[in-house]
């Protein structure tokens, strides 16, 4: 698979940046897959391909039967208009910040006007002198995700535990004390890059929108985003990867040096399908920019990060999503697993994950839990409060 290109020269740079986003700012409709290949290997892009025919044929099949017109499930509010290119339509893409004042960054959730959540007061409110509350001292990262029409594994819902995580990496500072571990006081920056996670291989399962990969890409991470064998939600992770690239190449704000690096670390990006508990084999060779050609034992070369984002909430998947961490971690690597209680089955349940970790050889930190938003005003406010679990191995 290709690989994106990379112009270093500012105004080319800049050139290229100006056209797309003519074409694509105020245009949300899902992009071309053949725009979208180069974030996955061949095998990959084939099954989206195979999966993007399957629902065409299955919408026209739809549109085909006039009696029931059932084709207005999937566009209400084409249906209303009559004009395909209507405002209505453009609510795919949505936008998410990080911030240092609000634990729930800027975005993701919907504000509720009550005391419970840090993040319904006022940024401006609070910060002090007036001074606008996204002048942090690390400036801020913004990403823009997508949510999959698929409800699969319920990643068409951006969690609280993902805002939460996206939020930590984000701010160099807070990215170091969650991954505490992996800096070492005789840890030497890989690049010369102003963010921890810059040449940091990281991998991201059960992403569903994929905000922390997009927030890790923003860093300099070297990222792998994956999530189930669904061809919509793998695709709408291509996309994100796309839409948060072209972002970069766009931004002038770093200097030249930086910008260079953390454009190449992003460009080495992947997105793949891996079910928890199955062979990791993709997923590893995603990391080495799907080339077994370089080295033929391409499992030495494992993640230094791995996120779980409320992943936590159907018990009976524990086993498989540590298996799956565990083969993929690298020995010296950190695992965090952010999970708020839902409430679809006992919370004592759901807290066996730290035994479980343990059984598997893990050795387990317990991080202080953080009230956050939760997705939607019909939702208790433990659903938004997060608990994370650190993962390490021993040496």
């Amino acid at each position: 698979s290709s690989t994106p290109t990379i112009i270093e020269n500012n105004t080319h740079v800049c050139m290229m940046t100006v056209s797309k986003k003519n074409e694509s700012d105020d245009d949300d409709r899902p992009l071309p897959l053949s725009e979208l290949k180069k974030w996955m290997s061949d095998d990959v892009y084939l099954w989206i391909n195979e999966g993007d025919e399957k629902q065409q044929l299955f919408e026209k099949e739809l549109e085909d039967n006039a009696a029931m017109n059932a084709s207005n499930l999937f566009r209400d509010a084409k249906s209303e208009s009559g004009d395909a290119g209507s405002s209505a339509e453009l609510t795919r893409l949505q936008h998410w910040s990080s911030s240092s004042t609000s634990p729930d960054g800027v975005g993701g959730f919907e504000r509720i006007k009550s005391k419970l959540y840090m993040a319904d007061e006022d940024p401006e409110q609070n910060s002090e002198d007036g001074k606008d509350s996204d002048d942090d001292a690390y400036g801020g990262v913004e990403v823009v995700f997508l949510l999959s029409d698929s409800y699969q594994g319920f990643g068409d819902v951006l969690w609280s535990s993902a805002r939460h995580v996206a939020n930590k990496i984000a701010d160099p500072t807070q990215c170091k004390e969650l991954l505490s571990p992996l800096f070492s006081p005789d840890y030497i920056d890989k690049q010369s890059c102003h963010h921890p996670l810059c040449g940091i291989s990281f991998l991201e399962v059960g992403a569903g929108a994929g905000v922390p990969s997009w927030a890790a890409m923003k860093c300099g991470a070297n990222v792998v985003c994956t999530d189930l064998s669904d061809t919509n939600r793998i695709r709408c992770m291509a996309e994100c990867a796309e839409r948060n690239f072209q972002q970069m190449i766009a931004d002038s704000d770093n200097d030249y040096d930086n910008r260079i690096v953390l454009l190449k670390n992003a460009s080495k990006t992947r997105v793949c399908p891996h079910d928890w508990g199955s062979p990791v084999d993709r997923v590893v060779k995603a990391l080495n920019n799907d080339s077994s050609n370089e080295t033929k034992d391409f499992r030495k070369r494992l993640f230094d990060v791995i996120i779980a984002a409320d992943c936590c909430y159907m018990p009976w998947w524990h086993s498989e999503l540590l298996d799956s961490i565990h083969r993929l971690l690298s020995d010296t690597g950190v695992a965090i697993i952010a999970f708020a209680l839902h409430g679809n089955t006992g919370d004592d349940d759901v807290w066996k994950i730290v035994d479980r970790a343990k059984s598997k050889g893990f050795l387990v930190d317990s991080l202080e839990s953080q009230q956050l938003t939760p997705p939607s005003g019909d939702m208790e406010s433990k659903q938004g409060l997060v608990h994370t679990i650190r993962l390490t191995k021993p040496m």
